[in-house]
């Protein structure tokens, strides 16, 4: 009985049908009003910010929210890239200049998250999923006693991390230091890469292993497109 009180009062309140008509354009103009001032943050605000942050930044930026990337890393952003949500790039001190480079026509979905103390480096026509997490860094080292005195990782334990061109990592997807992704691959949801992955394969898991190959374009045809 008290389940059933509990449902009804956090029911939502039931209009006659015949309002239907009359609210109906109010439910479109909420999301035409939203939308508009999505806009204005995007355009007006966040994208300029970001892109006074950065060292070079492309044509055809497009951010829905302000990037979280307060760290020390040098960034640069090709054209046509998107973040489709909240990004962030931390870095280490170990390096003088850590890099962080994403290509051409790029696509980052909502938090996903670099770690670039040292290299992190996007090719051309990449796609990351949502909640993915790309580190070149543990963020600590591996040595016990070093860990607890909370020292920084040797620079021997960060290493970079390059993804070729046309590559697709889906959602909440991990890619550890010293990986190279090739060309053309694919990297399965929830994976975590551990290894370097050949161009135009398809791997997945944790730790991701060897799923299927894919038949790489032909020469000929890449030049006709």
């Amino acid at each position: 009985m008290k389940k059933n009180r509990k449902s009804q009062a956090a029911a939502c309140w039931r209009l006659p049908v015949w309002t239907a008509r009359i609210f109906r354009p109010f439910y479109y103009l909420h999301f035409a009003v939203a939308d508009f001032f999505r806009w204005i943050y995007r355009v007006f605000y966040a994208g300029p910010l970001f892109e006074g942050r950065c060292s070079s930044v492309g044509r055809g930026f497009y951010t829905m929210k302000i990037p979280d990337a307060t760290s020390q890393c040098n960034m640069t952003l090709g054209d046509d890239v998107a973040f489709l949500g909240h990004v962030g790039v931390g870095s280490g001190r170990v390096f003088d200049a850590p890099a962080f480079s994403i290509g051409n026509r790029v696509t980052l979905g909502p938090t996903v998250f670099f770690t670039a103390s040292k290299e992190v480096r996007i090719g051309d026509d990449v796609r990351i999923g949502g909640g993915s997490r790309i580190m070149d860094s543990d963020g600590h080292p591996r040595d016990t006693a070093a860990r607890v005195a909370d020292m920084p990782p040797p620079a021997d334990e960060i290493k970079s991390i390059h993804i070729g061109s046309k590559v697709d990592i889906g959602r909440k997807s991990i890619i550890l230091k010293g990986v190279t992704i090739g060309e053309g691959a694919q990297v399965g949801v929830n994976s975590v890469v551990v290894a370097n992955v050949p161009a135009y394969t398809v791997v997945a898991g944790n730790p991701a292993r060897l799923v299927s190959r894919k038949q790489a374009p032909s020469t000929a045809a890449v030049g006709n497109e």
